[in-house]
């Protein structure tokens, strides 16, 4: 692995100014090399923790002008600097660091006075996936490239592969639930995995049925069923099961064992069916990634002629010089709704192929002009969220703040935002500029999602989707991955709305702000947005996301 080459790579891609061809040569290297997935992973922790520590400050978002922190401020050179020396830190042996007769790790012996270093959560991270479901338990997204941290982990479908950071490989195939507990430890509960230890991983054990698993350096396979039996295959090398009594068994290449119970014992040959490994998942994606695309183009091409569509944009057919974003939208206007791109840049989306605009500069906007007065309205964007670097940061918002206007953004918290007032921005006092923030707020309907997003999920594409219907109480739903999410804060949030309107609007930005200093501007990729006169139904929304799931 050649680390120098990896480290300019992994900086690009967490600047955001990683080139297509850098991308694959980035991927090609994470996939074929256990060590640098690993190292991708800790490079990547500590650009998300070096951010939120360079000035970041904690306060409740509301309409107001953020202060870019330190960090994002720090040039390139210099935050290169600041994780390589950290990354060495991290990197220097354990006992160069500590004295023979000091406690390691979290314990702190009786005459120290020294504060217990955080330990790392992560033990793992997903490094290839084909047409994989997983179940969280907090509705937090995972997939490929998500670090892990200890806890079950539960695979409803499809194929996934996941690198432990001791070294040690894991293939899982759904349904199956797995609990992670450190970097040299799982506790297999149910489903089919396929587990591959290099020598630098050797003692990485698997729980399963009351038997612990010891790893010797090898190739394996385990099926558990719900019955809490569980079957064991050998493929290369030796693995040690070691049983409730503590009696073990010694298995070698071709062997099978039965466990059962806190016991293990040598079982006849028999079929217990296919384990696939990382290559079996690398070509199974490439298909579906291909059959996704094409299935989301018809669905697409069907959406439409929906009547109910107020303007629709898919990206296709965007190019390097492309300056206009076409409305699709069979019903309305047509091309009057068409966007002009300012400054975004045309680079992949969902899939290889698939057109999206990527919205850095603080300049960078789709700019349009929708008139008309509605009851109702449904806002959906697949996007791309790399990071929330301002207190607010604009998915879809109009010119100033007008009389029912609408304001559709994601908050530093990672959660997601609709606003509008029946009186906009009253007129500014005597001596001021603006009207103050409170009287501003006063009659402003503000509702706040659940926060979804944290920076472990930065790369990942989202469905964001917000109905409205003045006609309805609740009147706003906002829908993550075509989830309905409720809500953790907002203002006025029972009082009627006003007649909904758009007017001139940016995607991705706010060209006249309230207030002058104020930078809205997204940090991330777009590749569809959609406007209904309508809001839609729930089960409409879950289509659209499974029909458009990358």
């Amino acid at each position: 692995m050649d680390n120098h080459r990896l480290n300019e790579l992994t900086l690009a891609h967490l600047d955001g100014c990683i080139s297509d061809s850098e991308f694959a040569e980035l991927q090609q290297l994470l996939e074929s090399d256990a060590d640098a997935r690993t190292r991708y992973v800790e490079m990547a922790r500590l650009d998300s923790e070096l951010r939120e520590s360079g000035g970041a400050f904690d306060e409740p978002a509301s309409e107001k002008s953020p202060q870019l922190s330190t960090w994002s401020r720090m040039p390139r050179v210099a935050q290169t600097l600041v994780i390589a020396a950290t990354v060495l830190i991290l990197l220097v042996p354990t006992w160069m660091m500590v004295r023979p007769d000091r406690p390691v790790g979290n314990q702190v012996g009786g005459t120290t006075n020294a504060t217990p270093s955080k330990p790392v959560r992560s033990v793992a991270v997903i490094s290839a996936e084909a047409d994989a479901v997983w179940t969280a338990e907090d509705g937090k997204r995972i997939g490929k490239g998500t670090a892990l941290e200890p806890g079950m982990l539960n695979l409803a479908e499809g194929l996934a592969q996941i690198d432990f950071f001791s070294g040690a490989s894991m293939t899982l195939s759904g349904p199956t639930v797995i609990e992670l507990r450190s970097r040299n430890l799982a506790v297999l509960h149910r489903g089919r995995v396929r587990a591959n230890v290099p020598p630098a991983a050797r003692g990485f054990e698997i729980q399963t049925a009351d038997v612990r698993l010891e790893d010797l350096g090898t190739s394996f396979g385990i099926v558990a069923g719900d019955n809490g039996q569980s079957d064991v295959v050998v493929f290369d090398g030796e693995v040690r099961a070691v049983d409730r009594e503590a009696d073990e068994l010694s298995l070698l290449a071709g062997d099978t064992a039965h466990l059962v119970e806190g016991g293990a014992t040598m079982s006849s040959s028999q079929e217990l069916g296919e384990f696939p490994d990382i290559l079996a998942i690398i070509e199974r994606s490439g298909d579906l990634v291909q059959s996704r695309y094409a299935r989301w183009k018809a669905a697409a091409t069907d959406r439409r002629s929906d009547p109910r569509l107020i303007a629709y944009y898919d990206f296709e057919n965007l190019t390097d010089t492309s300056r206009r974003l076409a409305n699709r939208a069979v019903a309305g206007s047509g091309s009057e709704l068409d966007g002009g791109i300012v400054g975004a840049r045309v680079a992949d989306g969902r899939w290889p192929g698939k057109p999206a605009l990527d919205f850095r500069g603080e300049g960078d906007r789709v700019r349009f002009n929708i008139p008309g007065e509605f009851d109702a309205m449904t806002l959906y964007a697949w996007v791309r969220i790399d990071a929330l670097d301002r207190d607010l940061n604009s998915l879809f918002l109009t010119d100033h703040f007008d009389p029912g206007e609408i304001h559709w953004q994601l908050s530093v918290h990672g959660s997601l935002h609709f606003a509008t007032s029946p009186i906009g921005v009253p007129p500014a006092p005597a001596g001021f500029e603006v009207a103050p923030n409170e009287q501003i707020q006063a009659e402003n309907r503000r509702f706040w999602s659940e926060n979804f997003w944290d920076a472990s999920q930065s790369g990942h594409w989202f469905l964001l989707a917000t109905t409205v219907d003045r006609a309805k109480q609740p009147s706003v739903v906002h829908y993550i991955n075509g989830q309905p999410v409720g809500f953790n804060g907002g203002s006025n949030m029972d009082r009627p709305l006003p007649k909904l309107r758009i007017g001139y609007a940016d995607l991705g930005n706010w060209t006249d702000p309230i207030w002058a200093k104020a930078i809205r501007s997204l940090n991330g990729r777009i590749d569809e947005f959609a406007i209904y006169s309508a809001a839609l139904e729930a089960n409409e929304i879950r289509t659209i996301y499974m029909q458009g799931r990358p």
